[in-house]
C-alpha cells in the first residue's frame, strides 16, 4: 500500500511527520482505532466489500482528483434517488456531499476495500437500496444517516429493514444520530412553549410523535413581530400518532408552540432536524430510527483525541428500553484538506465501518466466520472503555479499537560520568502516543514520543522501583520495570 500522510493534529505532537505537499490525507480517527496496526501487518481491506447508503454522493470526481478516493473504474454507483440521482438534493437545493466525505473516512480506514456508492431520497427508496444490498449479498453497510419517522423502539419499518439485512448476513452500522440537543419529551397539555436557536437560512423541520391512541396534538412555529408580539409562521396538526412542520429559515427570533388538543394527557416526543432546544432538550432516549434497531451496531461519537460523548451525539435508552448506541468512534477529524472538521455521528460511523471492514479481512485469512454476530460481539468486547467503568448509557462499551496489543517497551541503563543513564523505547504495530518514566512513584520524563533519554537521580539507601510505560493511540498500555539499587 501506497503510504499516505497522517493529518494535522498528530504532526503537532511529533508523532508523524510533517504533511508532504499534495498527499493524500488519512484521518486521525484511523489511527486512534489502531487501523495503523492492521495496515502495518498488510491488513488493508483487500477482498473485502462496502456499501457507504446516504442521501447524495456530490463532490466525488473532486475528492477522486484530490486522491482522496478511488478513481471510479475500482468503485461502484447505483442511484435510488429518482427525482435528483446520485449527487442528491439537500433542503436548500445543493448537492450533498455528505456520502462523498463518509466514503473517504472509510477508504482512509481500509484502503484495499471495494466502495459501493448507493444513494436514496425517500425512506420507499432507502427501503428499496437495502432489498437491492441483501440480492447482492454485501456484507458490510455504513449508514449514517436517520429517519424521524416514529415509532423508535426498533419496530419502525426502517429499523426492520436492517433487521432483515442482518438475518441475510450483513453487519449494519447505523449512527445513533446528532439529536441530543435537538429533542425533546414531555407533557404538552394545554401547551408547552420551546424557545429556538437561531437559523439563520437553515430550513426548519420538526417531528412530533406519541404512542398512546385517541391522542391529537399540534404544532405552531411562531416568530417575533419588530413589535414585538407573536405571529404564527406554520402550523400542522394531526391524530395519527406523528405530525411534521417545515418551514423555511428565518434569521428571527422564533419559538416552537406544541399543544395537545385531544386524548388522555400523554407524553409528546420532538425531533428538530436542524436547531438546538436548548436548556429544554432531553438528551435521553434521543436515539431515532434505524439506530434503534435491535441488530445495528449503533455507532455514538467521541472527539478523536479522546474525551467523553461529544454534546450532540444521540443516546438511549430506545423508546421500548434498550441500550444505544452500542459503542463509540472518533469524530472531528480531517481527512480531505478542502473539508476540514469532518464530524457528528456520520464520521463516528464511517470510522467503524473502516475498521469493521478491516477485522472482517483479518478474520477471513484465518479461516474465521465472521458473521454479523460474531463481528459485532468482537467490536463491543474489545472498545477501550471511554465513560464511567463499565458500560454506559452514552458511550455503550467505549472507543472501537481494532489495536488490542500493547506495545513492547525496551530500557537500557549505562553509565555516564558516575550518573546511571536510562535509554527507553516503545515498538508498535500501531503509533506510540506517549512515553513516561517514573522512579519510585516520582514522575521523572513524559514524552509524546515513542522514546526517551532520562539521567536518574542517585538511590541513597535501599532500592526503587522503575517504571516505563507506553501508551499507543489506541489505549494500549505496555510497561517495563527494574529495581534501581543504592549506588546507581
Amino acid at each position: 500500500m501506497t503510504r499516505r500522510i497522517i493529518l494535522g493534529g498528530l504532526a503537532a505532537l511529533a508523532l508523524v511527520p510533517p504533511l508532504a505537499s499534495g498527499a493524500p490525507l488519512i484521518s486521525q480517527g484511523a489511527v486512534r482505532m489502531g487501523a495503523d496496526a492492521m495496515l502495518s501487518r498488510g491488513v488493508d481491506g483487500a477482498g473485502e466489500t462496502v456499501v457507504i447508503l446516504d442521501e447524495g454522493f456530490g463532490g466525488l470526481d473532486r475528492s477522486i482528483a484530490l486522491g482522496e478516493l478511488p478513481t471510479r473504474d475500482r468503485m461502484e454507483v447505483v442511484t435510488f434517488d429518482v427525482a435528483n440521482g446520485l449527487e442528491g438534493r439537500s433542503l436548500l437545493g445543493g448537492e450533498i456531499q455528505h456520502g462523498t466525505r463518509m466514503a473517504e473516512l472509510i477508504h482512509d480506514v481500509a484502503p484495499a476495500a471495494r466502495l459501493v456508492l448507493v444513494n436514496y431520497g425517500t425512506i420507499d427508496e432507502f427501503l428499496q437500496a437495502v432489498d437491492w444490498v441483501i440480492a447482492n449479498r454485501i456484507p458490510v453497510v455504513s449508514h449514517s444517516n436517520s429517519f424521524l419517522e416514529p415509532p423508535f423502539d426498533g419496530t419502525g419499518r426502517a429499523a426492520r429493514a436492517v433487521d432483515r439485512a442482518d438475518a441475510a448476513g450483513v453487519l449494519w452500522l447505523n449512527s445513533a444520530g446528532n439529536y441530543a440537543e435537538r429533542h425533546w419529551e414531555g407533557r404538552a397539555w394545554p401547551s408547552t412553549t420551546i424557545p429556538l436557536a437561531r437559523s439563520g437560512a437553515q430550513p426548519l423541520s420538526f417531528s412530533l410523535s406519541w404512542r398512546p391512541p385517541g391522542v391529537a396534538a399540534e404544532m405552531e412555529l411562531e416568530g417575533r413581530r419588530p413589535d414585538g408580539a407573536w405571529e404564527v409562521l406554520a402550523r400542522h396538526r394531526d391524530r395519527n400518532g406523528w405530525i411534521s412542520l417545515d418551514a423555511p429559515g428565518r434569521d428571527a427570533e422564533l419559538r416552537l408552540v406544541v399543544r395537545q388538543t385531544g386524548g388522555a394527557p400523554a407524553d409528546l416526543e420532538l425531533f428538530s432536524q436542524s436547531v438546538r432546544f436548548g436548556p429544554l432538550a432531553a438528551a435521553e432516549g434521543s436515539v431515532p430510527t434505524p439506530g434503534d434497531a435491535a441488530s445495528a451496531l449503533t455507532v455514538g461519537a467521541v472527539t478523536w483525541t479522546g474525551g467523553p460523548r461529544v454534546s450532540y451525539s444521540s443516546f438511549g435508552a430506545t423508546d421500548d428500553g434498550r441500550a444505544k448506541p452500542d459503542l463509540v468512534a472518533p469524530t472531528y477529524v480531517n481527512s480531505n484538506p478542502e473539508w476540514p472538521g469532518t464530524a457528528g455521528t456520520s464520521a463516528a460511523t464511517a470510522h467503524a465501518a473502516g475498521a469493521a471492514v478491516l477485522l472482517r479481512a483479518r478474520w477471513r485469512a484465518l479461516g474465521l466466520q465472521p458473521t454479523p454476530a460474531a463481528l459485532r460481539a468482537r467490536l463491543v468486547s474489545t472498545a477501550l472503555d471511554v465513560g464511567p467503568p463499565g458500560v454506559d448509557a452514552e458511550h455503550g462499551a467505549g472507543l472501537l479499537r481494532i489495536d488490542t496489543s500493547a506495545p513492547r517497551v525496551r530500557t537500557r541503563l549505562t553509565r555516564v560520568a558516575g550518573r546511571t543513564r536510562l535509554r527507553a523505547w516503545a515498538r508498535d504495530g500501531g503509533t506510540v502516543k506517549r512515553i513516561e518514566v517514573t522512579l519510585d512513584g516520582r514522575r521523572l520524563r513524559a514524552r509524546t514520543a515513542a522514546r526517551t533519554t532520562v539521567t536518574l537521580p542517585r538511590v541513597v539507601s535501599g532500592r526503587q522501583r522503575l517504571i516505563v510505560q507506553a501508551e499507543d493511540m489506541a489505549g494500549n498500555v505496555g510497561r517495563a520495570s527494574r529495581w534501581i539499587r543504592a549506588g546507581r
